[in-house]
């Protein structure tokens, strides 16, 4: 039968391959994935098996400002509210797009698979996800950007501006607000009690403003996954279509969207293989999360979980 299976995938997707060859990798079916580690948070218990019983197309990038730029210019679609209009960020053509809600991402889809003969597009599965992601290292998290600022310019003036902050008004250089220890690790990055930290100043706002500190998508080649594929850890988030019960937050309880990866904003310990994001209501957008794709040959009827 997975002969079967395997002949099917491969006479579906011959005369159309050409067309996805240069962004998507195949990644082959693995009916005995299981979760690394357990996907309830309150469990010690090992993870959930998870079979991917079909091989998949997943593109090596995430879904580039310059590539959501073309969707907008041709359908009409809002922009992320960081691009400042309808143009995609100059210099930031390379990095993922970012304040993207779910809905948006299907509407994406939709467009790209009416685009390309042959496919239609998809998020992955949170089980396709990991999968992929495996042997991946991190890259572009929290630790970068504030090692980056600290060696431009260590005696720089930061002022706390949120009108919650315990220090709203009054400043600090930004070596007394955070550092980095050797494991990578940001201390001051943020105290939601007092609203307080690096991500309560002026200098963060500004940052976050214009898209965050996000990077081209093979800037830390070395840390891509077994598979080759690029910025699964770090740098954005992933929406996948795996839906899940929210743990925390107001929506707590409620069914929301997974999201996997971490971002430039997230903790290293965030941005783990095993680290399950909750992606909040379908037209919610973050500034931290983005999207990448499958590819699957049309007229090929899959079922996922």
């Amino acid at each position: 039968m997975r002969s079967t299976l395997s002949l099917l995938f491969v006479s579906l997707t011959a005369v159309s391959w050409a067309g996805i060859a240069d962004e998507f990798v195949l990644i082959p079916a693995n009916p005995a994935f299981a979760f690394a580690k357990s996907l309830n948070p309150h469990s010690s218990d090992s993870g959930e098996t998870s079979p991917i019983t079909t091989a998949y197309y997943l593109c090596r990038h995430p879904v580039t400002n310059a590539e959501y730029a073309e969707f907008v210019t041709d359908t009409g679609h809002r922009a992320p509210g960081y691009w400042g209009g309808r143009t995609c960020p100059q210099g930031r053509e390379r990095h993922p797009v970012l304040s993207v809600s779910y809905t948006d991402v299907l509407a994406f889809c939709e467009w790209k698979s009416g685009k390309t003969a042959g496919w239609r597009f998809r998020v992955p599965t949170e089980a396709e996800w990991e999968n992929a992601a495996t042997g991946a290292k991190v890259g572009n998290y929290n630790a970068v950007i504030a090692t980056k600022l600290l060696a431009e310019d260590p005696d720089r003036l930061v002022t706390y501006y949120h009108a919650k902050s315990t220090r709203q008004g009054e400043q600090d250089k930004l070596s007394d607000v955070i550092s980095v220890n050797a494991s990578g690790a940001v201390s001051g990055w943020v105290n939601h009690a007092n609203y307080t930290g690096f991500v309560y100043t002026d200098l963060f706002k500004s940052i976050n403003d214009a898209g965050g500190y996000t990077l081209d998508w093979d800037a830390f080649p070395a840390c891509a996954s077994q598979y080759g594929i690029f910025d699964m850890l770090g740098n954005s988030w992933d929406w996948t279509c795996s839906v899940i019960v929210a743990v925390n937050g107001a929506e707590q309880g409620q069914s929301v969207n997974a999201v996997r990866g971490g971002s430039w904003y997230a903790t290293k310990a965030s941005c783990a293989l095993t680290y399950r994001g909750e992606g909040r209501a379908p037209k919610t957008c973050f500034a931290t999360v983005g999207f990448r794709l499958v590819a699957v040959p049309t007229g090929m009827k899959i079922s996922f979980r």
